[in-house]
């Protein structure tokens, strides 16, 4: 997600004063359900070792692909030229997650990534990392998705108003079904984004003993109905949750410790691969709860 949290918060409290109460009361009756397209077999495609599926498969934008550009860390290229510019942090968290549980991952993250996961997901399954042996398919996703945001306005406006009917929620129906179709075995698990804003406040800059604090006032309720939203999806389409804003609160822009800043701003001294995006040792703190989310 290139745009930070400040400016995605303009945007939601702008969506609740333009569409008003009348969203508060989601319709009872399902949107019409539109199949996920399935690609011809891609050129270029080449199935790797484990063609019944890695037992981790891992979909997000940025806050996971984790891949910026330059830096002492090390990406891994893109897996098929028809993603090529979705180069992953070879310490991401679904990596490190990984790891940690001593399981093979797939990571099909990649930058900016919004519906078009679909088409990731067919590419995981030619690729052969989704499949029979997969055990977990982890998904952080919606930052970029607009359908996410509105629900997550319904959600200021009317917690637990939202049901399967809404365009977010059928989207990732149709994800869930096509993860059973190759993978039966498969956990599909939702993660909340981390904390962003620090409470009420945002730093854009922290260098060495420099820092911005900006007043936001509303920012904790905001990222409180975006991380209700997706834990209400979860619960709604019957897939796991994994609460990762939650344990992450604290670790915003404005902690003065870097070692313990998971978020960055625009200017910031915490190793990181990109502004306004988690830092490396958040990376890490990710991996560290997605991997105890999915022990328990």
């Amino acid at each position: 997600m290139k745009k930070n949290i400040a400016a995605l918060r303009a945007a939601v409290v702008g969506a609740v004063a333009v569409l008003g109460m009348g969203l508060a009361a989601v319709p009872a009756t399902a949107a019409p359900i539109v199949p996920l397209p399935e690609l011809p077999e891609l050129p270029g495609t080449v199935p790797q070792t484990t063609p019944n599926g890695k037992q981790i498969v891992a979909f997000g934008d940025s806050y996971t692909a984790h891949a910026g550009k330059g830096g002492p860390r090390g990406v891994d290229p893109a897996q098929t030229p028809w993603a090529a510019k979705c180069a992953t942090d070879r310490e991401s968290w679904p990596k490190l997650a990984g790891e940690s549980l001593g399981k093979t991952v797939g990571d099909w993250s990649c930058n900016g990534m919004s519906v078009d996961m679909a088409l990731y997901l067919e590419m995981a399954i030619q690729y052969g990392d989704l499949g029979p042996d997969t055990e977990e398919v982890v998904i952080m996703y919606g930052g970029l998705d607009p359908f996410y945001w509105v629900d997550g306005a319904v959600q200021m406006v009317n917690p637990g108003a939202v049901n399967n009917s809404s365009a977010f929620r059928q989207f990732l129906i149709r994800v869930q079904d096509r993860v059973r179709e190759v993978a039966p075995n498969a956990r599909l698990t939702l993660a909340s984004y981390p904390e962003y804003i620090s409470g009420e406040m945002y730093c854009p800059v922290n260098f060495g003993p420099v820092s911005t604090p900006i007043p936001v006032p509303g920012a904790t309720a905001v990222q409180t109905a975006m991380r209700d939203t997706v834990r209400e999806t979860a619960a709604g389409i019957g897939a796991n949750f994994i609460d990762v804003y939650a344990q992450s609160i604290g670790h915003g822009t404005c902690n003065p410790d870097p070692a313990q800043r998971w978020t960055v701003g625009f200017i910031d001294s915490t190793e990181h691969t990109m502004p306004s995006h988690p830092s490396n040792v958040g990376q890490r703190a990710m991996g560290n709860i997605v991997a105890e989310g999915l022990r328990g």
